[in-house]
């Protein structure tokens, strides 16, 4: 979200269950959406002028949650069955909810194959699909630039610091949204 605001996004909505993580992001400025009390593509329609987001950014992935209870239902279907390995409800909702000629970018991870992509979505609406795991070496540089400049502060969403020998109780901590635990930094 940092990112998106020193990239000059006018507007960066955050999209979570987790009330914490949406107080965080209010915090800071940006726009929430809880997805478990609000139909996120209305929302979206309704803060863009019925046009949708420009750009669209799954950042969760295969370990995606949500999503309309029948399609959740087909997808747990297809996996318990290993004809389906993630759960692609973000990067549906992404594509659904972007406006015509945006841009969705998945920075989320996706480990194998998906059913029910909306390929008619993107393609008739003519949307850009970006995808990959960051070149933390191409940007780091840049980055480390924009933190001196004071631009973005990365340590504010550091909620744990830990001993390395306490690393499995921080995964844990993580894994399981234990505590409010955003982000955990180990020290040898």
């Amino acid at each position: 979200m940092d990112s998106a605001r020193v990239l000059g996004a006018e507007k960066v909505i955050a999209i979570d269950k987790e009330t914490y993580r949406l107080g965080m992001a209010a915090a800071q400025g940006y726009t929430t959406i809880n997805f478990e009390d609000t139909d996120v593509r209305s929302a979206l329609l309704e803060l863009t002028g019925g046009r949708g987001p420009d750009k669209c950014i799954d950042a969760v992935g295969l370990e995606a949650t949500h999503g309309a209870s029948h399609v959740h239902l087909y997808d747990r279907a297809k996996q318990a069955v290993r004809s389906e390995t993630d759960r692609p409800h973000a990067l549906r909702q992404a594509i659904l909810s972007c406006r015509s000629g945006g841009v969705v970018s998945v920075i989320g991870v996706y480990g194998g194959m998906i059913d029910k992509f909306p390929a008619g979505a993107w393609m008739n609406r003519s949307l850009t699909l970006r995808t990959g795991q960051c070149h933390v070496h191409k940007y780091t540089e840049r980055l480390l630039g924009l933190i001196e400049q004071g631009k973005i502060d990365p340590t504010r969403i550091i909620t744990h610091r830990l001993p390395l020998s306490e690393a499995p109780t921080g995964y844990d901590l993580f894994k399981n949204k234990k505590d409010r635990c955003e982000k955990v930094v180990l020290k040898p």
